[in-house]
């Protein structure tokens, strides 16, 4: 996958929808194996928690390009008139999920261990999670709204 948020060449609606798909589906299978991993930790997996950070830094690499590729190319997809509603929505629905991560990171780096650092990881798969489902219904599954055809 391109992690690169190009945000220079315009790109068509289909083409949105398709990276942005491809980008969930890669960002669903590095949250799968963090919170495998994270359970581990939270059994006291000591060699889970080199692992754990390493899935982490990747995880977020590619969802901070990929939450940077939205926010530039997603309010394209949006209905006429709702393009700042839906922006301002994925604005704070992002930070929301950029907050917790760095909260996750810091959970590592300060204890490594616990359940803390568990519900950490699963508040942010969960909130990944839920942000991707409503992008996929609402607004990858709909034809070219803002789009000129």
């Amino acid at each position: 996958m391109d992690t690169g948020s190009n945000t220079q060449t315009p790109a068509t609606p289909d083409e949105i929808r398709a990276r942005i798909r491809s980008e969930h589906a890669q960002i669903s299978a590095l949250l799968a194996r963090v919170e495998a991993l994270s359970e581990r930790v939270a059994e006291d997996d000591i060699n889970s928690v080199v692992a754990l950070r390493g899935e982490l830094v990747t995880l977020g690499e590619v969802l901070l390009a990929h939450l940077h590729y939205e926010e530039y190319q997603l309010p394209s997809l949006a209905e006429e008139g709702k393009v700042d509603e839906m922006a301002e929505d994925m604005h704070r629905e992002h930070q929301v999920q950029r907050d917790i991560f760095d909260s996750v990171i810091r959970d590592l780096d300060e204890t490594a261990v616990g359940s803390k650092l568990v519900v950490g990881v699963r508040e942010l798969s969960r909130a990944i999670r839920d942000d991707m489902e409503h992008e996929e219904r609402e607004l990858l599954s709909k034809p070219e709204m803002g789009a000129d055809v």
